[in-house]
């Protein structure tokens, strides 16, 4: 068709015409707001030292990612330790040895048989807790009516004398405290029951859960709740006591808790998580661990784990089990507060510390290459110096240096 409209036939005005309204009916393409994102890099599987083996054996028995496996064995690891004990980090003070994994992967990724490998010991320890917990629990309704007894009789006998009250109720003593639930862990809660749940539990549990949908699309993160999860997981993994005051509920006040946490999530549900500016600018997400990892699908055939997997995992799950059944060590006025002794850097590792250290805060500088990232990246030395307390407790939880 010539380009000067004068030389056009009514014909060709007429098919020019069709072409213009068959494009203005058609729906343009849709395109993401996003570049596509390039392949994950490979999982550092050697840097998890005396965790690698477990790691690769749930790899071999899955065939998952080994990423995934990684993260799982991590936050276990990271559950079992975080009540016995806290590091101190160059300039940065005393921290607690609690962490909060992301694992990202589509449905059929394999993530909840991996994470049932993981807490095996976890679910065992849970069971022995549940057991013991009868005997407790019977003991303590009797002591409780025990307790209530004496104190009507304290108060028939003593009446209109508030001296001799005061002495006979000083006799009868505080009223008995119930024993802890024996569930540690915790899929679906919102602040205020996570709170309870530290409250009326041991003083250490973990957030952990293979269908994140349950936790983040529920009521922990609807419009009304998910500032004050977010703040109350950000109080946690900082170490800081929880302390909220009521007109229903009263005072409650829990210094010296710990809490991890280990969420499996599909990617359009980790959108919705880490697309949140809310999260961004609040510090949770800086306060993450993430892996997304490439597929494994289309070459997990058949094939049986390594006579050495078993052997592996079974010298893990009794890593776990010792740690989480080693007694803590707790205030001496307040038994259910945990007190953990503090681990210190070797010389050696202060140096390598102080550089990687210097190293993050320079790259978050105007044009630095983590400027993307920064606040993530500023606390890149903090996770590294936290990971690397947790795995030196898991592969000699009875020999270091502390307070």
């Amino acid at each position: 068709m010539d380009c000067d409209p004068s030389n056009w036939s009514p014909k060709d005005a007429t098919e020019l015409t069709q072409v213009v309204a068959a494009e203005l009916r058609a729906p343009p393409e849709k395109r993401p707001l996003f570049r596509p994102l390039s392949s994950a890099p490979e999982f550092p599987l050697e840097a998890l030292g005396p965790l690698r083996d477990a790691t690769f054996a749930i790899h071999q028995r899955t065939q998952a990612p080994i990423a995934i496996a990684a993260q799982s064995v991590l936050a276990a690891a990271t559950l079992a330790v975080q009540a016995q004990r806290d590091v101190t980090l160059p300039g940065g003070g005393q921290k607690p040895l609690t962490a909060i994994f992301i694992s990202v992967a589509d449905s059929g990724e394999r993530k909840s048989s991996v994470d049932r490998i993981a807490l095996a010991a976890v679910y065992r320890v849970e069971g022995e807790w549940r057991q013991k917990s009868q005997s407790e629990r019977q003991m303590f309704v009797n002591a409780k009516e025990a307790w209530e007894t004496a104190r009507d009789h304290a108060k028939r006998t003593k009446k209109g004398d508030m001296v001799g009250l005061c002495a006979a109720l000083e006799t009868v003593g505080p009223e008995p405290k119930a024993p802890p639930h024996p569930m540690l862990l915790i899929a679906d809660p919102t602040p205020e029951a996570l709170t309870l749940h530290l409250a009326e539990g041991r003083p250490m549990a973990g957030v952990f859960t293979a269908e994140g949908g349950l936790l983040i699309g529920g009521a922990a993160f609807n419009d009304e709740s998910r500032m004050r999860t977010a703040a109350l997981f950000n109080t946690l993994w900082d170490g800081e006591a929880i302390r909220r005051r009521r007109v229903g509920t009263g005072v409650t006040f829990l210094p010296g808790r710990r809490c991890s946490a280990h969420i499996m999530l599909q990617p359009i549900v980790a959108e919705r998580l880490l697309g949140d500016v809310l999260f961004d600018g609040i510090g949770l997400i800086a306060r993450m661990l993430i892996v997304a990892p490439d597929t494994t699908a289309g070459t997990r055939f058949f094939r049986e784990a390594p006579h050495g997997a078993a052997d592996a995992l079974e010298s893990y799950n009794d890593r776990l089990r010792y740690l989480l059944l080693k007694p803590t060590v707790t205030r001496t006025d307040m038994e259910d507060v945990l007190d953990p002794p503090t681990m210190r850097l070797h010389s050696d590792a202060v140096r390598a510390w102080i550089s990687f250290h210097d190293s993050c805060e320079g790259a978050i500088a105007t044009e630095g290459v983590l400027v993307p990232i920064r606040a993530f990246a500023a606390k890149l030395a903090e996770h590294a110096g936290r990971l690397a307390a947790v795995l030196t407790v898991y592969d000699t939880p009875t020999r270091w240096k502390y307070r």
